[in-house]
């Protein structure tokens, strides 16, 4: 059975892997201007992530949902 959310499964790892490598590359707590240089580009993925975000939410949005999950033979 091949899943049906392959394009939004690979943005959704795409931006997984962005956040873990900003997580992994903060810089130490001592040097102010790396630290402003760090956090003025994690806002701009930050920016990015939500954009992508959005999309797959609209690309989910958009794929028919199964029609009826319910069972005809439910118990009395």
């Amino acid at each position: 059975m091949a899943c049906q959310f392959e394009n939004e499964k690979k943005m959704l790892d795409e931006i997984y892997s962005e956040m873990v490598e900003a997580i992994l590359h903060k810089p130490e707590a001592d040097d102010y201007e790396t630290n402003r240089i760090y956090f003025e580009n994690a806002a701009a993925r930050m920016n990015k992530w939500a954009d992508y975000v959005n999309k797959v939410k609209s690309m989910l949005e958009g794929k028919e949902p199964i029609k009826d999950l319910s069972a005809d033979n439910r118990p009395a």
